[in-house]
């Protein structure tokens, strides 16, 4: 089955299978609240938009009893809250920020089918500095 040309995959790093929960969960913590696109690509399925332009809340893999599933989480509210579930993943690719673009995960999974994160940069999403009240 051919896999598809990943607009992300130049300038991503390959993360090792069990470094996926640490790492994970560090991209969740630098990247929380960053306006994300979620695509997923393959053959079957082409290129659907899961999501896009919605706050991305956290990522986080499921490697326990021989599962390979990642989580994916959006948004900021109860009411706007989407969950997207890859289940069977092989392998997770990150794309750090740059000057021009956010940070990005590539997850693909066994059944060829590959999920990407896009984020916006983080000046984009950054909050204004608290009022120190003074």
């Amino acid at each position: 089955m051919a896999k598809p040309s990943m607009v992300i995959r130049q300038g991503t790093t390959d993360i090792p299978a069990n470094e996926w929960i640490p790492f994970l969960a560090n991209f969740t913590r630098e990247n929380r609240g960053a306006h994300a696109v979620l695509e997923i690509l393959g053959e079957g399925v082409g290129r659907q938009v899961a999501t896009e332009d919605r706050p991305f809340d956290g990522i986080s893999a499921d490697t326990k009893d021989g599962e390979s599933t990642v989580w994916i989480a959006f948004g900021s509210t109860p009411d706007g809250l989407f969950t997207h579930g890859i289940h069977g993943a092989t392998a997770i690719r990150v794309r750090p920020a740059t000057v021009d673009a956010g940070a990005a995960i590539e997850v693909d999974t066994r059944d060829g089918v590959t999920t990407l994160l896009i984020l916006s940069r983080p000046e984009e999403y950054a909050l204004p500095a608290a009022d120190s009240g003074k």
